[in-house]
């Protein structure tokens, strides 16, 4: 065998060695990916809950999302500053009277922050000035400025369905500044939320899953 033939097949043998090194490091990270998904944890309460206060065919998945979102899946207290907690960041100071009688005393189980979680999204959504689930959900994560913001849009527009990229338009709340000297608009961060659970919740959607509500 020449020389240039034994170059070739050692170059072979270490591309392959190469791949083969390629494959376990990709197929690790993303057993890794799925195990750290806690999300899924969720899935089964989300859905009986949101089945049992919705109708059946709510949309459950976009709770997985508002989670995500709110606490990437994780048990926390206060991302806010406000005393929020459980992977939904729920203030119990504000919903504690509301959330007794339904039995939630507190939040530490997967089941009472679940259960809260969905019957918070209920009241939000009875609050919100559309029926499109993105204004319940920006209700659950700035109050009811949102509708302040629609109102403004159905009066100046003549319209009573404020899509949420007119509603945006008529946004008109405080700039937020840091330490570091940096800056951002309330709006932009109650504005993204929607996006941010809509983009999150897509994600844990089951193949063939439709639903007659509307997000947008």
């Amino acid at each position: 065998m020449s020389q240039n033939s034994e170059s070739i097949d050692r170059k072979i043998k270490v591309v392959g060695y190469i791949m083969l090194l390629i494959m376990i490091v990709y197929t690790i990270f993303n057993v890794q990916l799925f195990a750290k998904d806690r999300c899924l944890e969720y899935k089964p309460y989300l859905k009986y809950y949101s089945q049992q206060a919705f109708k059946k065919d709510f949309p459950y998945w976009y709770l997985l999302g508002q989670d995500k979102a709110e606490s990437n899946c994780k048990f926390v207290i206060s991302y806010d500053g406000v005393g929020s907690e459980s992977p939904a960041q729920i203030t119990w100071r504000v919903w504690k009277r509301y959330l007794k009688p339904y039995g939630i005393y507190n939040l530490r189980t997967n089941s009472n922050f679940t259960k809260a979680q969905v019957l918070i999204m209920k009241n939000c959504k009875k609050q919100a000035y559309s029926s499109h689930l993105w204004a319940a959900f920006s209700v659950y994560n700035s109050g009811s400025i949102v509708n302040k913001e629609i109102v403004r849009a159905r009066k100046t527009l003549g319209i009573r369905e404020v899509p949420y990229c007119i509603a945006k338009n008529f946004c008109k709340r405080r700039m937020i500044h840091f330490n570091n000297g940096q800056s951002i608009s309330a709006c932009k961060i109650g504005y993204d939320y929607p996006k941010k659970v809509f983009k999150y919740g897509n994600r844990y959607k089951e193949p063939n899953s439709t639903s007659t509500y509307r997000f947008w």
